[in-house]
């Protein structure tokens, strides 16, 4: 559903509800989806703002294209996010367009942001960063609540991608401008692990000495699984994860076994009497190995399923919820859809 261009897709009660346009508020609507996202007890002090891009030109015929656009955002965040991903990529391709059409305007400028947002929303976050940077880039024409906004959305980009060590940097920036919008990530910046962001990435050695590189496994389902040989829950649990494995062998699952164990051969030898056939990585240093201290790692067993793009979907223990993530995950994936967050 590709947006019609305003003059000929406006309607009456379109017109109505917006109330006509008596001043510049694109980016500051509080039906907007991207609104929601944020906590608003530390952002209603700049929701009314007018005017955000500043020494550029308007165009009314953009800015109605563009109210248009974000009516109909505003809407996909009441939908699941397999139906919404459709609506989502029209709507970028309807944001580029009035990008292209309106070059240099304020509209433009703003359609920019909202391309970042919706890929924030897609989990494209490289692309929404690369959004971001090109309109702070543009200092001399944006005040600082639209600044406020764009550091908000980049800090949380760089989170979705796992990079809590970046979010931090652009959220020293954004304390400096407006300290109660920085202090709404709260205990995001520890570096925590959540449902839906990108998995931290690794590259490291197997037990065999093979490579291996998380995002090498991308478009598949992957299993991470934390555990040691001196862990009584673990080994007292491994032939659930011997038979959760041998049930998705072939199937676009790749199970990574990270060994907390104090001495390689104590894993090795464990490998070789239980017959295991997935990738083991050999951690040592118990809590304090590099993937361990980057997946958060404080108690185990505990397990990550990521999607076929690397996100996180689930983090825990239970193997009858994994086993039912895994298999929805299959599922959805033949549909060509995006998985649900698991909880």
């Amino acid at each position: 559903m590709v947006t019609a261009h305003p003059r000929c897709f406006l309607t009456e009660s379109k017109m109505r509800g917006y109330g006509g346009r008596a001043g510049r508020g694109t980016l500051v609507k509080k039906k907007s989806i991207f609104v929601s996202i944020i906590v608003v007890s530390f952002f209603s002090f700049w929701l009314g703002y007018i005017n955000n891009a500043m020494g550029m030109k308007h165009d009314a015929d953009a800015g109605l294209w563009l109210d248009i656009i974000r009516e109909n955002l505003s809407s996909y965040d009441k939908m699941k996010p397999a139906d919404a991903r459709d609506y989502y990529e029209d709507a970028l391709k309807d944001l580029n367009a009035l990008i292209e059409e309106y070059a240099d305007t304020e509209e433009a400028l703003e359609a920019k942001f909202y391309v970042g947002a919706t890929y924030n929303e897609l989990g494209n976050f490289d692309e929404a960063i690369k959004y971001f940077d090109d309109v702070l880039s543009h200092q001399e024409e944006i005040n600082k609540n639209f600044k406020v906004r764009l550091l908000y959305f980049k800090a949380k980009a760089f989170l979705g991608m796992g990079n809590a060590a970046k979010a931090k940097e652009v959220v020293a920036e954004l304390r400096i401008i407006e300290p109660r919008a920085a202090n709404a990530f709260g205990k995001e910046l520890s570096g925590t692990i959540r449902i839906g962001m990108k998995a931290p990435d690794f590259n490291t050695m197997d037990l065999k000495g093979n490579l291996v590189h998380l995002y090498k496994y991308k478009g598949n389902i992957v299993v991470i699984d934390f555990w040691a040989t001196w862990s009584d829950p673990c080994i007292q649990e491994f032939p659930e994860v011997k038979k959760m494995y041998r049930t998705f062998r072939g199937r676009g699952v790749q199970f990574i076994g990270v060994s907390l164990d104090d001495e390689i051969e104590d894993l090795k030898g464990f490998v070789r009497g239980e017959k295991v056939e997935w990738l083991q990585i050999f951690e040592g240093m118990r809590w304090k190995g590099t993937i361990s201290k980057m997946y958060n790692i404080e108690k185990i067993p505990i397990m990550f399923v990521l999607d076929q793009e690397s996100r996180v979907r689930y983090i825990g223990n239970d193997k009858k919820k994994i086993t039912r993530v895994i298999a929805r995950l299959l599922s959805e994936s033949k549909q060509d859809v995006e998985p649900p967050m698991v909880r």
